[in-house]
């Protein structure tokens, strides 16, 4: 300590005695006149300008909530069937009522065809393929010198209106001939057209 410290502390000591003084060295070396000593900063410590001083911060990330976006698929194009073009439809023939049968009448004992023949087996020609089959039944008199006579003529008289049905139009496969020969009851000199589905007499 130096001198002039000592002095004043001999000074002051009567008046200290009764106290505890506590001389902090700072305070005594200003009063001196001697200029305070810096306390030296820490080696470890940096001296950062405040306009250079980096404040990390965390970084506030935002939650974006997605935007729901509503897609209205289009429908695709459905393909619609066109309908095919209906077959035409052939028309229907017309209900023709039932042809009542004809009857071609011949010379006794002949089997040409009589000179009316042709109009009366018209109706059957014009209506031949709309109903089916035609049957013929021939007649022929009754001969006691000659049994099979009948029979033969009766055949030759059926063949005869065949052959002016298909001069006719009418198709020779729908045509059933038949000779019926002597039959009671009956005209000898006969043939009964009938135009129909089958060969009933």
């Amino acid at each position: 300590m130096k001198p002039i410290y000592l002095a004043l502390l001999l000074v002051l000591a009567p008046a200290l005695a009764g106290a505890q003084v506590v001389i902090h060295q700072d305070a005594l070396d200003q009063l001196a006149g001697v200029v305070p000593r810096v306390a030296a900063m820490p080696v470890s410590a940096e001296v950062v300008h405040p306009a250079a001083r980096v404040i990390h911060e965390p970084v506030k990330q935002k939650l974006v909530t997605p935007k729901l976006l509503a897609v209205v698929a289009k429908p695709a194009p459905v393909s619609v069937p066109v309908p095919a073009p209906a077959a035409p439809v052939a028309p229907e023939p017309p209900v023709l009522a039932p042809l009542a049968p004809v009857s071609v009448s011949f010379a006794s004992g002949s089997a040409d065809l009589p000179a009316g023949a042709a109009a009366a087996l018209k109706p059957v020609c014009e209506r031949a393929g709309v109903g089916g089959l035609v049957s013929v039944d021939a007649y022929a008199a009754a001969d006691s010198s000659d049994l099979s006579a009948p029979m033969r003529l009766s055949l030759s008289r059926a063949m005869a209106v065949r052959d002016a049905l298909v001069a006719c139009g009418v198709v020779p496969s729908n045509i059933i001939p038949r000779a019926d020969g002597a039959v009671a009851g009956q005209g000898p000199d006969a043939a009964v057209i009938k135009l129909g589905t089958g060969a009933a007499k």
